[in-house]
């Protein structure tokens, strides 16, 4: 009897295991990437690269959502509330994660509990564009006028408290400028806003600069940090231009998984997206967009969010940004 018993629990146990495993395996045969921006964007894009990788590798099917709206809140709060197998990721700016909250006084989650990092995809680098009217054709020659004209400088921003409105605050607090910031409801209307006139500068990427200025009516005068890229070899960086370290910011786009997915899981997830992203000709692709591959850990991942935390206080802080 007893060992009858004992069989029965050994089995129960087995079951039990075996339940717990498949309950830690990345299940979903269907997965939505929603991207919080518009079609078209670099996130966009990113992630419609990635899902095609990421289809081949798995077997899953895979469906880019775009979710636009609220500073990419739209998106990220229906990912939040996604399922916990896996079924649903976010692609998203990683600087509007840690930003957010600091922006708006009510948020319908908090980050840290309603998202899993799961890896970095690409870093992007940002770009200073500017009307071809406007009385500066360099770098150097825009921070001088700006400097003897404060508040004069019209600059277009993806909306009040956007990576473009935070990174030229970032640059105005390094160079000691002032700028009238111009909010539109995204960047792509900033960027008709410069084309049309109606602001002088805007920040963003290179990829969606870089289009516009092949209508000869925008010029890029700098990029940030590090070195040229492949896509704008003719614009130079920020140190080659003679601007101050750190005075563009940099960031990068990460996909991020709901609460409920168990860390195996996001651990699954991330090491298939490396392996999708370790392929030459996606990198390639990338860098001729102006991005660099960027795959993290989920660890890694969560430690440079908590770095920007700490930075992205002060800078928001001393400039005085609120959305609400």
């Amino acid at each position: 009897m007893r060992s009858l018993r004992a069989k029965l629990v050994v089995l129960a146990l087995s079951a039990l295991s075996m339940g717990a495993a498949m309950a830690q395996t990345w299940s979903a045969s269907t997965v939505r990437i929603v991207v919080p921006y518009p079609p078209g964007t670099e996130p966009d894009v990113l992630a419609r690269d990635m899902s095609v990788g990421l289809g081949k590798l798995s077997g899953k099917t895979f469906v880019v959502e775009n979710r636009p709206g609220a500073n990419s809140i739209i998106g990220t709060d229906a990912v939040a509330k996604g399922e916990g197998d896996g079924s649903v990721l976010l692609m998203v700016d990683r600087l509007a994660i840690v930003t957010n909250p600091m922006l708006y006084s009510k948020m319908p989650y908090r980050w840290e509990e309603a998202l899993k990092p799961v890896s970095d995809v690409a870093a992007v680098g940002l770009y200073i564009g500017a009307r071809e009217g406007a009385p500066y054709r360099t770098f150097g020659e825009f921070i001088a006028y700006a400097k003897a004209h404060p508040k004069k400088v019209n600059v277009g921003t993806g909306g009040n408290g956007h990576v473009s409105h935070i990174g030229m605050e970032m640059l105005a607090q390094a160079h000691g400028l002032s700028f009238n910031y111009v909010p539109y409801k995204g960047l792509a209307p900033a960027m008709q806003g410069m084309l049309g006139g109606e602001v002088d500068v805007v920040m963003s990427g290179g990829l969606s600069l870089g289009e516009i200025a092949k209508t000869g009516k925008v010029r890029l005068l700098v990029g940030g940090e590090g070195k040229r890229a492949m896509l704008l070899p003719d614009v130079p960086t920020l140190a080659e231009a003679g601007g101050k370290p750190g005075a563009i910011p940099s960031t990068a786009f990460s996909l991020f998984a709901p609460s409920k997915v168990p860390d195996a899981v996001v651990s699954q997830i991330g090491k298939a997206v490396g392996e999708v992203l370790a392929a030459p000709e996606l990198k390639a692709k990338y860098a001729s967009r102006a991005l660099d591959v960027r795959a993290t850990t989920p660890s890694e991942l969560h430690q440079l969010l908590k770095a920007e935390t700490a930075k992205y206080e002060t800078i928001i802080r001393d400039a005085g940004i609120k959305v609400e």
